[in-house]
């Protein structure tokens, strides 16, 4: 037991959370044949297996699933001691890691990240901007900002308001094609919708029941990809109201029709409370 490596439980909870090999090296920053040695010298160590392997990927044993268990534990443990060694260093200043998701980023915190900067010069932050949710818990970012409410326990949540969603065009579109008068007029009009991973979004859905298939021109699950082909006249499409603030062109259509609304939440670490960086980004966000 004095000879196990303890950076193989970090892979071993890598494989067993993501599901693969593959996946795991690509989450770590590695290649799939480190990640697969490692495991196999932790389960020589530990004298047991903790993967059935098959096609359809790593299944987890009896004894896995304990280890996993107590992997994440360690994990946890380990990510707390960082965090409380880094608080007791600095105040307000060093690096502040933040999930968002991308429209939110680019349209509305950038613009106002010069203000920012100037009153909190020691602070640099690092933007995780992706529709994936990142973990809190494992280290992933230290503060999140999602549109559900969270709901683990060790984090601290605060609702950021509601975000209503409208149907926009740009004015060369209304210029080419007209605008539509009414709902059922979008059959005749060229739409730009939501991609694969969000498409069971219920805007989304909304808006494919009421387009014609033949209209819909452009699909993507990247929110700026969207809004930028709306801008440049390529159809009509679901866009957070906020953005026609910093978009001039961006045009509402079917004012009266009311779209679902996306609750938006900021989340950090419970042991992340006292640290001034973390208070300074939290009210910087909520402002």
């Amino acid at each position: 037991m004095n000879n196990i490596d303890w950076d193989g439980f970090r892979y071993f909870t890598a494989a067993a959370e993501t599901g693969s090999l593959s996946a795991a090296a690509k989450l770590l920053g590695s290649n799939q044949s480190t990640v697969g040695r490692q495991i196999d010298v932790l389960e020589s160590a530990l004298g047991i297996k903790l993967f059935q392997r098959s096609v359809k990927g790593l299944m987890l044993t009896e004894e896995g699933v304990y280890i996993l268990e107590q992997a994440q534990s360690m994990q946890s443990l380990v990510t707390k001691i960082q965090r409380t060694v880094q608080g007791d260093a600095e105040e307000v200043s060093g690096t502040v890691r933040v999930a968002l998701p991308e429209g939110l980023c680019l349209e509305v915190l950038t613009p106002s990240l010069p203000e920012f900067y100037k009153a909190w010069p020691g602070i640099n932050l690092i933007f995780n901007v992706s529709s994936n949710v990142a973990n809190l818990t494992r280290g992933e970012a230290d503060i999140a900002v999602r549109l559900f409410r969270p709901t683990e326990t060790n984090l601290v949540a605060k609702y950021l308001g509601s975000m209503s969603m409208g149907l926009f065009a740009s004015s060369a579109y209304i210029k080419n094609r007209g605008a539509p008068s009414t709902i059922q007029a979008l059959k005749k009009h060229h739409v730009v919708t939501y991609g694969d991973q969000l498409s069971g979004l219920e805007e989304n859905q909304w808006l494919l029941k009421y387009a014609g298939e033949s209209g819909r021109v452009l699909s993507s699950d990247s929110t700026i990809t969207r809004l930028r082909a709306t801008l440049a006249g390529v159809g009509i499409s679901i866009q957070p109201k906020v953005f026609g603030q910093s978009n001039n062109d961006l045009i509402p259509v079917l004012e009266n029709v009311k779209l679902p609304s996306h609750e938006v939440w900021l989340a950090y670490h419970n042991d992340l409370r006292h640290l001034g960086r973390i208070r300074a980004v939290v009210e910087f966000i909520s402002a």
